[in-house]
């Protein structure tokens, strides 16, 4: 099957999906109640979307000033386009498609909770084993 012919039936499917979605919700919730959670998803996913934007422009900033272009990883990538692809999947109308974003919106913030954070060069001071001890649980600092 050709690719042409493979994404017309994969962009058929998901509208068929989408309709059947919103269906689903509007029998659920009311059809206003509905359309009230469209746009409220879709507005949503406009708020995410310009607050990543200047999240990112601060980082980019902040990275140039100092030099140090170098503290992107892969992973802190991967997390950010997959916020970016989650909040453009919010602002398009349907459910499918916000059941979708809020997957990828989840994994992007999952990955930034558990992260842990990088020390910079000169964050971090090595001791020797005789420069410190271990206080015990009734010890003050």
């Amino acid at each position: 099957m050709p690719f042409l012919m493979r994404l017309v039936v994969g962009l058929g499917l998901w509208i068929i999906g989408e309709y059947v979605a919103f269906s689903l919700v509007a029998q659920a919730i009311g059809i206003n109640g509905a359309v009230l959670l469209t746009i409220a998803t879709s507005l949503a996913g406009i708020y995410l979307l310009r607050r990543l934007g200047a999240s990112a422009r601060r980082t980019l900033t902040a990275m140039l000033r100092s030099g140090e272009v170098n503290v992107l990883a892969p992973e802190q990538l991967t997390a950010g386009v997959s916020a970016g692809l989650g909040a453009t999947l919010l602002v398009l109308p349907g459910f499918l498609s916000d059941c979708v974003g809020l997957a990828l919106l989840a994994y992007a913030r999952a990955w930034r909770l558990f992260e842990t954070p990088r020390p910079r060069p000169g964050e971090v001071v090595e001791l020797s084993p005789q420069d410190w001890h271990r206080l015990d649980e009734g010890e003050r600092r």
